[in-house]
């Protein structure tokens, strides 16, 4: 019997990531064929610090509960300067008290990676629950383990962590509706796709759609979503890197960026590979 096509090229991708991977730090990924349930990676199971990648997790508790009637979407939050942290966002550098509803807190923390609205999104879900729905999903080593911009506990080593093959699992999960309720899934992918910067927004055009969530620390970079090459072949992708020198994010973007041309060849070609 011969070798397919098929097989080829995706030993072909797996072998040209895992190179980009070795090349600098410690870099694994992910990548999962919504369509076809093929997948590849490499050190999925390496436990990495998430940075913000870990919102996705909160932003799931959150609209979890909204679905259950704990929360409304349309509810008011009033910010105050006791909420305020620093880091990344707008939040924070409020001169008056904000009075926000839930959706826009939740899209701020998306979207502009917000550490006040995050922290105020953790109050809202608990940690607790988030860490019960990680588990609840078969995620064991996916941890929210301290707020944003909590230093104290970041010293102590409680980071909040992931794998690669376990963030592309969560966000699989959420494409695919598995665990995850329609109305859930719809609210959370949503707020993923709103506009942002990082590892998927330097490797991907500008006109595909995706929804992810990117995070970034001193030598840090991590991203993880669904990308959508055409709207009927959606891929999951988790990208994470460590002990990266200079821009941590170009690293990991190069992994987005050929592993969305490889992906963008298979949504468009037969198994025996013509268009």
């Amino acid at each position: 019997m011969s070798e397919k096509s098929l097989d080829l090229i995706w030993t072909k991708m797996a072998t040209e990531l895992e190179e980009v991977c070795r090349k600098t730090g410690v870099m694994g990924y992910s990548i999962r064929d919504l369509k076809t349930g093929r997948k590849a990676g490499f050190r999925e199971d390496v436990l990495f610090p998430t940075a913000s990648t870990i919102k996705i997790p909160i932003l799931l508790g959150v609209a979890i509960r909204v679905h259950r009637g704990d929360l409304d979407w349309s509810q008011r939050v009033v910010v105050e300067d006791k909420d305020k942290v620093g880091g990344s966002g707008v939040l924070g550098h409020f001169t008056y008290k904000a009075d926000i509803a839930i959706r826009d807190v939740a899209g701020l923390m998306i979207s502009l990676s917000d550490n006040t609205a995050t922290n105020i999104c953790i109050d809202l879900a608990t940690m607790d629950f988030v860490n019960e729905t990680m588990k609840s999903l078969g995620l064991e080593n996916t941890m929210l383990r301290r707020k944003m911009m909590d230093i104290e506990a970041a010293r102590r080593g409680d980071e909040n962590v992931s794998t690669p093959g376990e963030l592309a699992t969560l966000v699989a999960k959420i494409q695919e509706r598995d665990g995850v309720s329609e109305g859930v899934a719809e609210d959370v992918l949503s707020i993923l796709s709103l506009p942002k910067t990082g590892p998927f927004t330097l490797g991907l055009p500008q006109d595909v759609k995706r929804a992810n969530k990117p995070g970034g620390l001193g030598n840090l970079s991590v991203d993880a979503g669904i990308i959508y090459p055409t709207p009927d072949r959606p891929f999951a992708l988790a990208v994470c890197g460590s002990f990266l020198p200079g821009r941590p994010e170009e690293a990991t973007a190069e992994v987005v960026r050929r592993a969305f041309d490889y992906m963008t060849i298979l949504a468009r070609c037969t198994e025996l590979g013509r268009s």
